[in-house]
């Protein structure tokens, strides 16, 4: 009797492959299977993980890799081209029925032996239903030697059948076989049949898992009476079967409502959803099935110039000629659709001075720009957009050009106040025709069911209606994604006029669902069917002409998208320019996996009907070309051929846009890198795709999310829900941002504009142009004046409404006027120091509402800067104002002075601006309220908490002879015409009276006044802040608050974590991170989301700066007890602060998040660590270390200029990073830190990338140290046969003679936990045995017998060959950018 091992556990998910499991699949792999597939090591396993379609693993139930396939669109035949392997398949196998779109090919396929058939299956099945559309799963076998993967296991390839090649004089055995295998036998589709009555009792209690009412207001036998008592009736049921039970059901119905969907939504790009029927003359009969984008031949319809709308058209017609002619009624022009509507170039056009550039995106032709709109899908609507921005801006500003120079900067004319606030009501496009569309009513399926099973009912719907050619969805916005949606096309809204508010309209065309689709190279024939598709497109002959040259270029390659044999769209591709460039000042690899393979599309148009498999026709644009990366890049604010008109790309959506990094100088002194490092020639956003990518779903969360504020807070949390960890497969489709002046960003900027606003984190101007806002995000030029919290809207000034399913107020505070809500901060005051608070009750007959009064208006002359955006038109305002009145006595002198009034560092860049401007230094009077008075107990600490960056701004402003007037503060003003004429000004001596020519109030910052208004009055709860929750929920659930404008409810006693005291990017990203947990259908559901989210998000540390905060995994034992009771997130990214100061004199403050301490008070505190201070030259830089020698506070003050992006990289960063810092400081070894920290051999610490390789040692897992140490390590050494190894076993037992868990080499964690969990023992057991106060560090938090320990354990658990192994690979992989370091040496190992 023969006896059994044990059984292995049963099977558990599948997921994606990442590269850390390269190791592991290497152990599954047999000689046979490294034969058949050419794999031999993990580099192989990684390449293909990395480049395949799909790369997926099968898990058992202790999530142990049991099994591995790894599928590519062509098959392992490297004698074949990848884009030749269809003709290549038919003429060697007859397998006609093996095409590009329906068929995958297996690259590498292994498994645990003990599995056999049962892990294989599993892996088959989970490929076919992640894509319905394909069919077929093939395998290539040219090895004779093993006719089957693992010999002797034939039962695990059951699944495939066998087909042998056709040749003659040879037997197929022989010769190489395919093996392929079947959907139908793998993964058999339901069967899909018309309901009967029998069904309702299988169909119900289904239907009540998502709609409880139904039962409730209909009745236990609903479904049979719909289908018995009313035959007559346009809807039809569907239900899919198994196994003789119902477990899915669809309700169809064919009456629609054309006209409320008119009234609501784009329809052109879809004929209106009817059937168009036009003369033969203009739509072929033979081609094309009248009124279809698509018909069931698939061709797009020919429109002629008769229909294509122009601006002054009243009526439209889809043709003049034939017997029965259908017309598309338009009272008015059509109107732009809400994208559309937003003001992207705004700041294009805000001054005179501005509009005198020649942008050539302004002066094209409006006539040739109209654009058939079924050329853009949802988000791919750039150039149009922009296009009739400007048009309409240019007609705004002609007819306001006269008045704007006497306009104050609050009526600088500006975007709408509102979505439709100019503009008259539209009239929406009427269409008639035959009804050519079905609607689904109800879709659900047996929760015991995979949703996706739903695609076959949907196969189905479109038999049972051969005579309609579009299959429609009617959505809530708020409703959750599931898999049916994937074949269809989001329809773009119009306007606010939607009837359904808060609905969303799917589409999917037949073609879409069972038609043939394949690409194939341009040819010459083409060009009558593209200049068909670009008839109406802007710079058509230029496009054309691209497409011509391509035909007969090396480097350019054009492809047409074909639907059953009829071109609908057309791609021009090229090689990347620039690449290295591009790649390094982008979140990227330095150099591509293979040299050349960095394709960039040149243009690329698609109907949006086919946009669902956008995706597969770019996969098909790669295998056909030697691609292997495809990239986009849109100048949004280009001029010339690169501006977005000229560019027509409608592929954008589903690419993944990539986040820019910071740009870091060269300072290695390496010429080569000033080409890398170098600044491209105008911003741009940047769109990647890979092939990996291509096998994910494109998921739209629809949710209408409104932003009200464009601060750091708002703007990072837009960016990280856009270009988040998600954005490969989910797409926010309905973000508004509502703030005064749109994003806060200038085309043209003026250099004393950009001195005037101090930068505060990574949001400068450069980066905004570099981050695609304007192509997700619809952007409204407006102020929020209310809070409907009831109908879940908020009104805009100029009475616009925008509704929202969730609503975020990132307000933030802003220079107000100086007698904002005066007397409640005075009565606030009052109360403060004891008066009684005298209210009238509620049950009072006399009481009233409290309201909020309306904002002051500002003089003319009086200018508050909280912007970029507003700088540049102040100061522009201001020059005029001193052209205009340069001859008046009135004009600006030393008697009549510009007036800067403010204690903060704002102040002192608006005087540097101002000299930058040309304003004469005697010309400026600076009015200081320091120290105040009102509080005559408050510590008198400046505004930059140094005395001697103070002391020398202070001698600045003297040396230039400008004007100071300290501890005044302002009293009133005499106004006359609208303008300040004289200022009244109070010292605690004397009264001062001083003439005024304009006036810069950097005095009170508070919320905006109108936020406030519709906060206060909506009901929300306002404590010195908006109110919030540790997940930034106020008390209504639906609206949620972060930034400088919240404060925590007093329960939670967090006075100290305060938004404002923390990185405003950090908070941002925060909130999104809870958005994403929430609103993202594959993590939604998940059990762990149940947990307390603040919980999961405790500390939370920007991608801003070099500095993170260990992963929970990476965390010890008593962090996270500490986290657990924790109520409030805690930021640790740190705050950072630049400037230029009068001078001019550079300025730079980094420190830690949190409230600050003053200075003098911090000084006296014990275990403050160390200062090092130098200050050569007048070259002022403080570093502060703290009492783990760890980075914390650097103040720099410089007559030289510097890059803040360079030195915030030190923050976090270890003394020992800088070879010693603190050893060397103490010798006097460094006199100037400046150049110290410049020195090329640190300028890799400064890039983006040094993070990864912290992150990478880190995170390192103990457990496979050896194998690290083994693999890795030695590729960069020579002498790698020499090195001595320390095994697994010694460091195993090294760990466990520490006090370490000893169960697994897995269990150990990662290497900065149990480093982490070194230092925690060590310390305890340190404070344990001393309690001497003399033996405690005073100073330091380090001593002789703690860095012995530390060391000793270093060397036991080999901490230098880990870090050394890590950094030859950094090296290696980022050899282009750092050039100047020289790999590792025979020294480096011993």
């Amino acid at each position: 009797m023969v006896s059994r091992g044990p059984r292995p556990p049963p099977l558990g998910r599948v997921r994606f492959a990442s590269a850390e499991d390269a190791p592991v699949i290497l152990d599954l792999i047999t000689d046979s299977v490294s034969k058949t597939f050419r794999v031999e090591c993990t580099n192989d396993i990684t390449y293909l993980i990395e480049n395949s379609i799909l790369s997926i693993c099968q898990l058992d139930s202790t999530d142990g890799i049991v099994g591995f396939l790894s599928a590519r669109d062509y098959p392992l035949i490297p004698s074949v081209h990848p884009s030749a392997w269809e003709e290549f398949i038919w003429t060697k196998y007859k397998s006609v029925e093996l095409k590009s779109r329906n068929t995958l090919f297996i690259h590498l396929l292994c498994w645990d032996l003990r599995y056999s058939r049962e892990a294989v299956d599993n892996m088959l099945k989970t490929i076919f239903m992640h894509d319905p559309y394909v069919h077929y799963i093939a395998m290539y076998k040219s090895d004779r030697k093993y006719p089957q993967i693992v010999p002797g296991n034939s039962r695990a390839e059951a699944s495939f059948r066998r087909i042998q090649v056709m040749e003659k004089g040879m037997s197929g055995d022989q010769l190489p076989s395919l093996f392929i295998a079947d959907r139908s036998e793998v993964s058999p589709r339901l069967r899909v049949r018309r309901a009967v009555e029998e069904d309702n009792d299988d169909l119900v209690p289904i239907i009540e898992n998502h709609a409880p009412r139904l039962r409730e207001m209909y009745g236990e036998f609903y479904i049979s009476e719909l289908i018995s008592r009313h035959p007559e009736s346009d809807r039809v049921l569907l239900v899919c079967e198994h196994k003789e039970v119902a477990v899915g059901m669809m309700c169809l119905n064919t009456t629609v409502n054309y006209e409320a969907l008119e009234e609501s939504f784009v329809l052109s790009p879809f004929g209106g959803l009817r059937h168009l029927d036009g003369s033969s003359q203009t739509l072929p009969k033979d081609n094309m099935m009248a009124g279809s984008i698509l018909s069931l031949n698939g061709e797009p319809p020919q429109y002629s110039e008769s229909t294509v709308s122009k601006v002054d058209t009243a009526r439209v017609k889809i043709s003049e000629h034939g017997t029965h002619e259908s017309s598309i009624v338009s009272e008015t022009q059509p109107l732009l659709s809400p994208r559309e509507t937003e003001q992207i170039v705004e700041i294009l056009l805000e001054d005179e001075a501005l509009l005198d550039l020649e942008y050539d995106i302004v002066n094209i032709n409006t006539e040739h720009l109209r654009v058939p709109e079924y050329l853009y899908s949802e988000l791919a609507g750039t150039p149009d957009v922009i296009e009739k921005v400007i048009t309409e801006k240019n007609s705004q500003h002609e007819s306001a050009s006269s008045e704007r120079a006497k306009k104050d900067k609050s009526s600088v004319p500006h975007t709408s106040s509102g979505l439709m606030g100019s503009r008259q009501e539209p009239k929406p496009v009427r269409y008639h025709g035959s009804p050519n569309a079905f609607l689904i009513e109800l879709f659900t399926m047996h929760p015991d069911y995979d949703e996706r099973y739903g695609f076959d009912v949907l196969e189905a719907a479109f038999e049972l209606f051969p005579n309609r050619d579009y299959c429609i969805l009617c959505l809530p916005s708020n409703q959750p994604a599931f898999p049916l949606l994937e074949h269809f096309t989001l329809v773009t809204p119009i306007g606010n006029r939607m009837r359904f508010i808060n609905e969303s309209l799917f589409v999917a065309h037949v073609n879409s669902v069972r038609g043939n689709m394949r690409v194939r190279p341009g040819e010459h024939y083409d060009k009558n069917d593209l200049r068909t598709i670009l008839e109406n497109t802007p710079r058509m002959e230029t496009l054309l002409e691209l497409f011509n040259s391509s035909l007969g270029s090396k480097t350019l390659t054009s492809f047409v998208l074909l639907s059953e044999n009829q071109p609908f769209g057309f791609v021009v591709i090229g090689p990347l320019e620039d690449g290295t460039a591009v790649r390094t000042q982008y979140d990227l690899e330095p150099e591509p996996r293979r040299p050349g393979t960095d394709g960039a599309i040149l243009a690329g148009v698609m109907s949006p009907a086919l946009e669902p498999h956008t995706r597969w026709f770019m996969r098909e644009l790669m295998r056909q070309s030697r691609f292997s990366t495809l990239f986009w890049i849109c100048r949004l604010f280009a001029r010339g051929d690169a501006s977005p008109v000229r560019n027509l790309m409608s592929l954008a959506g589903h690419m993944n846009p990539v986040h820019p990094r910071q740009s870091v100088p060269n300072i290695s002194g390496n010429k080569d890198l000033d080409k890398i490092f170098r600044d491209l020639s105008s911003p741009f956003a940047l769109w990647m795709l890979e092939r990996p990518l291509t096998s994910l779903p494109k998921v739209y969360v629809n949710n209408s999310i409104v932003v009200v504020g464009a601060s750091r807070t708002g703007l990072a949390f837009l960016e990280t829900l856009i270009m988040g960890p998600t954005s490969q497969y989910l797409t926010f489709s309905n973000v508004t941002l509502v703030s005064e002046h749109g994003l806060p960003t200038v085309a043209d900027c003026l250099k004393a504009a950009d001195i005037c606003v101090p930068r505060y984190g990574r949001f400068t101007d450069r980066y905004i142009k570099s981050v695609p806002f304007y192509y997700y995000v619809d952007v409204i030029s407006a102020v929020m004046i209310g809070i409907d919290r009831k109908r879940k809207c908020i009104h805009l000034k100029g009475g616009s409404t925008k509704y929202y399913d969730e609503l975020v107020l990132t307000c933030g505070q802003q220079f107000q006027h100086p007698d904002y809500l005066d007397e409640a901060l005075d009565l606030a005051k009052e109360v403060e120091k004891g008066k009684p608070c005298d209210r009238i009750l509620m049950d009072n007959p006399k009481y009233q509402e409290d309201r909020v009064p309306p904002p002051p208006e500002l003089p003319d002359n009086v200018f508050l800067v909280n912007s970029l955006y507003e700088a540049n038109v102040i100061l522009i305002k201001l020059m005029r104002m001193i052209s205009d009145k340069a001859h008046d006595q009135h004009a600006l002198s030393e008697e009549n002075q510009v007036v800067v009034y403010g204690d903060c560092i704002e102040a002192y860049c608006c005087i540097a601006a101002l000299l930058e401007l040309g304003i004469k230094a005697k010309d400026i009077v600076f009015v200081e309220p320091f120290p105040a008075t009102e509080d005559a107990t408050a510590l008198r600490v400046n505004c930059f908490n140094d005395e001697i960056v103070d002391a020398r701004v202070q001698a600045r402003l003297h040396k230039l002879n400008i004007r100071v007037l300290r501890q005044c503060h302002l009293a009133g003003w005499h106004q006359e015409d609208n303008e300040v004429k004289a200022l009244d000004l109070m010292t605690p001596l004397h009264a001062i009276s001083l003439k005024c020519f304009a006036l810069f109030y950097y005095g009170l910052q508070a919320i905006d006044l109108h936020a406030f208004k519709a906060i206060n009055e909506s009901g929300l709860v306002y404590d010195g802040g908006l109110v919030v929750s540790p997940t930034f929920e106020t008390n209504d659930r639906c609206i949620y608050g972060a930034g400088t404008c919240v404060s925590y409810s007093r329960r939670l006693y967090a006075t100290r974590r305060l938004h404002r005291n923390y990185c405003s990017e950090d908070i941002g990203e925060a909130l999104a991170k809870l958005f994403l947990r929430k609103l993202d259908p594959f993590v939604m559901g998940a059990v762990d989301t149940e947990r307390s989210l603040s919980d999961a998000l405790l500390r939370y540390s920007s991608s801003a700066l070099g500095f993170r905060t260990s992963s929970p995994g990476g965390s010890s034992t008593m962090l996270n007890a500490y986290r657990r009771w924790q109520p409030v997130m805690k930021f640790e990214s740190p705050i950072v602060q630049s400037a230029t100061f009068p001078g001019p004199l550079f300025y730079m403050k980094l420190r830690k998040s949190g409230r600050e301490t003053p200075m003098a008070v911090q000084q006296i505190l014990p275990n403050q660590g160390h200062t090092l201070v130098t200050d050569k030259d007048g070259n002022y830089f403080r570093l502060r270390l703290n009492i783990l020698h760890v980075v914390e506070d650097v103040t720099c003050l410089s007559k030289k200029p510097f890059s803040s992006d360079v030195l915030s990289q030190l923050f976090g960063k270890h003394e020992a990073f800088f070879n010693k810092l603190l050893t060397r400081y103490l010798k006097n070894e460094i006199k100037d830190f400046y150049d110290f920290f410049t020195q090329p051999w640190m300028s890799a610490m400064y890039q983006e990338t040094f993070r990864e390789l912290i992150d990478d040692i880190d995170m390192q897992d103990v457990g496979t140290i050896f194998d690290l140490l083994k693999s890795k390590f030695t590729l960069y050494n020579e002498m790698s046969s020499e090195m001595k190894f320390p095994t697994s076993q010694s460091i195993m037992s090294v760990i466990s003679s520490g006090g370490l868990s000893s169960k697994s080499m897995r269990l150990l964690g990662t290497f900065r936990s149990v480093i982490e969990r070194f230092i925690s023992r060590t310390s305890a057991s340190r404070m344990d045995k001393s309690h001497d106060v003399a033996d405690m560090p005073i100073k330091c938090g380090q001593d002789k017998s703690l860095r012995k320990e530390a060391t000793t354990f270093w060397e036991h658990v080999s901490g230098e060959r880990i870090v050394s192994a890590h950094l030859a690979m950094y090296l290696d992989r980022n050899s282009v950018i750092n050039p100047h370091y020289a790999a590792p040496r025979d020294g480096l190992s011993k």
